[in-house]
């Protein structure tokens, strides 16, 4: 009340010439009486550069949905648009909607670029999530490094992309230094292997090339070594490669790469008789994979993870998660963890849109994001901190397999159990 005498106060003494000024501070009098509704409705402020509006903020999606990485990278980008559905439902951000513009990279370098200059410019956005090909990152990181738009939460994590930090880039996924840190310590230990002999199945990508670098060092560490084998992404067999895993007759091997690259490789070592144990990388954890390979090859097949499958426990936000999926239609999406993981990262984007208050730019989400902040899944995987000289995102990953009779993820123990091997 003193603040509004105060101004009333003043207007007594302006001038008849100053009635402009005077039915302004009345105004302002009134506003500030009534919690000052008018005017906070009124002072959604448009960026249209940044992808901000009166009513929505515009945020930018590239990953491949309708090409071979589809699979997983569709059902990635189901899971981002459902939480910001879900967010849109209970009213927003600030009072904005978040409108999400994907881009289907149809796992194309070149179709890449030119969605990236689409979303910076034609229609532009303040952040963008996803990037899921590890040749679009390697072929894009000056432009995504050095540009304007932050890249929150990518879908894969290529040293390009993400070494040195840069405040433009947050990883959201499982690293691949993780994971295979994680799975090789844990059959090492299961097992009792001693001089592990490791053999990694590829794609022929950056990114399995990338992956199999640190399967070498991690089985160097046990005093093991480690050969690879690659296969083309659109390959329909993997006899060659089936092959030269016997051949070579590896105590493990690990799958790096897209469904057909875990369902082949798997099915055709059973059908040798093989009981070669494998594990799978993050964005083979679909339970699609497990029903295809079948239980006779899926027996001696996990992968590993920093995200939780829908329906495997009951922590909060697996919950949560797993009742909007039920109710949208996308019940049997849930227990893939890229649905999880799509889930994660627009959470990842809409806690920082939040943080950065009701007028929010580009230059605003950068600052915020590069000062460090913790996301917060409710057990849809570890907290994750990310400081200004660390962005790697989750560290903490466990083993999972899959129950042939329940039809659902089990995990071995929980992320802390396996913290030892990712120190």
């Amino acid at each position: 009340m003193k603040a509004i005498h105060s101004i009333t106060a003043t207007h007594s003494k302006l001038s008849p010439s100053d009635s402009g000024r005077r039915h302004a501070v009345t105004r302002i009098a009134a506003c500030i009486a009534l919690g000052c509704v008018a005017i906070s409705a009124s002072a959604q402020q448009e960026t249209p550069a940044d992808g901000v509006y009166k009513d929505r903020i515009d945020w930018g999606v590239m990953m491949d949905m309708s090409g071979p990485a589809s699979a997983s990278q569709g059902v990635w980008t189901k899971g981002f648009q459902d939480y910001m559905r879900k967010l849109n439902d209970s009213g927003g951000v600030h009072g904005r909607k978040v409108n999400v513009l994907a881009e289907d990279s149809r796992f194309n370098s070149a179709q890449d670029k030119i969605n990236y200059e689409k979303l910076i410019g034609q229609t532009p956005v303040i952040a963008i999530s996803g990037v899921g090909s590890s040749s679009s990152q390697v072929s894009l990181s000056p432009s995504l490094r050095g540009g304007k738009v932050p890249v929150v939460g990518t879908y894969t994590p290529t040293k390009a992309l993400n070494e040195p930090v840069s405040p433009m880039v947050y990883n959201g996924f499982c690293g691949y230094k993780q994971m295979a840190q994680t799975g090789i310590g844990h059959y090492v230990d299961k097992l009792k292997l001693k001089n592990p002999k490791v053999m990694t199945v590829t794609i022929e990508s950056a990114g399995g090339v990338e992956y199999h670098e640190y399967v070498k060092e991690v089985a160097a560490k046990y005093g093991g070594t480690a050969v690879i084998t690659t296969m083309k992404v659109t390959a329909v067999d993997a006899t060659p490669q089936v092959l030269e895993v016997l051949a070579a007759k590896p105590d493990l091997i690990t799958i790096y790469g897209v469904s057909n690259t875990a369902i082949l490789t798997m099915k055709g070592l059973a059908q040798y008789g093989s009981k070669i144990p494998g594990f799978g990388i993050t964005y083979l954890g679909a339970p699609q994979i497990f029903v295809a390979m079948g239980e006779a090859a899926g027996e001696n097949y996990a992968f590993v993870s920093c995200l939780t499958p829908g329906g495997s426990d009951q922590s909060p936000g697996n919950v949560e998660m797993s009742a909007f999926a039920d109710k949208v239609g996308h019940g049997a999406m849930k227990d893939d963890v890229n649905y999880v993981h799509g889930w994660t990262t627009a959470k990842m984007g809409a806690d920082a849109l939040n943080a950065i208050g009701a007028q929010p730019t580009r230059a605003k989400l950068v600052e915020y994001l590069s000062k460090g902040f913790t996301l917060d899944t409710k057990g849809l995987m570890a907290p994750v901190t990310y400081t200004p000289t660390n962005h790697d995102g989750p560290t903490l990953l466990k083993v999972f397999d899959y129950d042939y009779k329940t039809k659902k993820f089990v995990s071995f123990g929980d992320y802390s159990d396996y913290a030892k091997y990712t120190r």
